[in-house]
């Protein structure tokens, strides 16, 4: 009786997800202010560590690095979660349908990991640079990890601007080809975070394959898509703005 219990109540949650997907977005918000909120009270209680500074302004842009890859994991994550419930013979969950939720949450992923990387680059012009031009240069100049930041921020800048269902609308089909540029920005949040570290710290590599993981993915999508279930799955439908209330 366990597994019929379990497919039920599988079937029930997804159905939930679907048919409030503002309820779900607002505990996956609650969820992404969680580090934030866990700085601040680390800043008030001054337990930041040995090198505090260095932890206020590395610690946003670490979140803001793994909210990027979350949102290039939920298309895979979607279509995988669909061939694993055909394998397993779930009753829901056989369909793209079916995992609408995760796809609704890349706009509120995406702007929580602008908001953290944008916090990173105000921390690190406040607390390390003074907002000193020539230091910066000097930066720019000497550390092609801070290069790299300012690529991956000017890259996600135009993302964030053009989230909203008006811009959607207004773009239409460009709207996805602007959106492109998540791809290069990863790459370059990866770059910039494996440039900084200190040798023998492993953990950049770490999210620096998981990064190649996703872009293989969508090669082989491009390239083969029988290879990854799309003839089974069927074509995943663009992201639409929500209907105006």
């Amino acid at each position: 009786m366990a597994a019929p219990d379990s497919a039920s109540l599988l079937a029930r949650s997804l159905k939930a997800a679907n048919r409030f997907p503002q309820r779900v977005a607002l505990v996956a918000c609650g969820a992404m202010a969680w580090p934030a909120l866990v700085m601040a009270w680390q800043v008030v209680t001054r337990t930041l560590g040995p090198n505090p500074l260095e932890q206020v302004i590395r610690t946003p842009g670490k979140w803001a690095l793994v909210l990027l890859l979350v949102v290039l994991a939920l298309t895979p994550l979607r279509q995988l979660m669909v061939l694993a419930a055909r394998r397993l013979g779930w009753r829901w969950g056989r369909r793209l349908a079916d995992w609408n939720w995760l796809i609704r949450l890349r706009r509120h992923v995406g702007l929580a990991s602008f908001f953290y990387a944008f916090v990173h680059v105000m921390l690190y012009g406040t607390l390390d640079l003074g907002w000193d031009w020539d230091e910066f240069v000097e930066d720019a100049s000497n550390k092609p990890f801070v290069l790299a930041g300012v690529a991956a921020i000017v890259l996600l800048t135009p993302l964030a601007i053009t989230s909203t269902d008006a811009w959607m609308r207004r773009l239409k089909r460009n709207w996805k080809r602007v959106h492109w540029l998540v791809y290069p920005a990863a790459v370059f949040a990866v770059l910039h975070f494996i440039w900084m570290s200190k040798l023998g710290v492993h953990r950049p590599y770490v999210y620096g394959a998981v990064l190649l993981v996703l872009l293989l993915y969508r090669l082989v999508m491009r390239r083969k898509p029988e290879a990854a279930g799309r003839d089974a799955l069927g074509e995943e439908a663009p992201e639409r703005p929500a209907a105006a209330s």
